[in-house]
């Protein structure tokens, strides 16, 4: 998928910086300008920075953090009406932050990105928490470390809460344990991101658009070899043969034990055979 250079260069510049400094809205929004090109990166950043000073300004100075968490609830989700979209969960238009702020609609990642960087506005240490199907949002810095949940309007998850989204969204195939809570950096919430929307994109069978995620996905981690097989089914569904056995063969050598290396293979000879009658 072609993308503007400037676009590719912002991206990399900003994968480059340390956590600590990584603007999650404004990468987020490179992600969309690469699946779109009419995102203005820009614009939509002023928006965001717009809201969280304004958020800033209802702020008093003397107040806690829990005060300040009262205020950030009622403007992104009363006043701005943000909400988690349950209506169409999966499309790609809740991995794609320019979509959600125009829609005031997203899932829990996305959400909780707008919530972490209002919050940061106002000197909230907020933090991510990489919870398996469900991406919550720390206060940290209380008594207790609270849990939200951006999806529900940023309420206040608890232990056993925890427990059954679990078994909900995994049907009982994972059993939870106290990691899951863990904090995340932000390079974890772009890659969780990302690989949102690839899947998003795979699920509707937009190949060309799924393949720009998987590039930025091995921008991030160049070695991936999983994101490296991948890159090359999807460049073999998109008839770019030599391309997609380069990546296939580059799998095999770094994976010996993998569990798909058989059909890994069968992948590989049949595009032997697609390169050769076609020279």
């Amino acid at each position: 998928m072609s993308r503007p250079p400037h676009v590719n260069a912002d991206f990399i510049d900003l994968i480059q910086r340390p956590d600590g400094a990584l603007e999650l809205a404004r990468v987020a929004l490179l992600v969309a300008a690469g699946c779109d090109a009419n995102v203005d990166v820009d614009d939509e950043l002023t928006r965001i920075r717009g809201w969280g000073d304004e958020l800033a300004r209802r702020i008093e100075p003397e107040w806690n953090n829990l005060q300040k968490l009262a205020r950030l609830r009622a403007f992104l989700f009363e006043e701005l009406g943000f909400r988690g979209d349950r209506q169409d969960y999966f499309s790609p238009s809740n991995s794609l932050l320019h979509e959600v702020v125009q829609r005031r609609r997203g899932i829990p990642l996305t959400l909780a990105i707008l919530m972490l960087e209002l919050g940061w506005r106002v000197g909230m240490p907020l933090e991510g928490v990489g919870f398996p199907g469900h991406f919550l949002v720390r206060l940290a810095g209380e008594q207790s470390d609270l849990l939200l949940d951006p999806f529900s309007r940023g309420m206040v998850v608890r232990e056993e809460d925890c427990h059954r989204m679990l078994r909900d969204t995994t049907k009982g195939r994972v059993h939870y344990e106290p990691g899951m809570i863990a904090s995340v950096r932000r390079r974890d919430v772009l890659v969780r991101l990302l690989n949102n929307l690839k899947n998003a994109y795979v699920r509707q069978g937009e190949d060309a658009l799924a393949l720009g995620v998987v590039d930025h996905l091995l921008a991030l981690s160049p070695g991936d070899v999983d994101e490296t097989r991948d890159r090359g089914l999807l460049l073999f569904r998109l008839h770019q043969y030599g391309r997609a056995l380069e990546c296939l063969t580059t799998y095999l050598e770094g994976a010996a034990g993998a569990m798909d290396r058989e059909v890994i293979e069968k992948h590989c000879a049949a595009l032997r055979q697609l390169i050769a009658s076609l020279n």
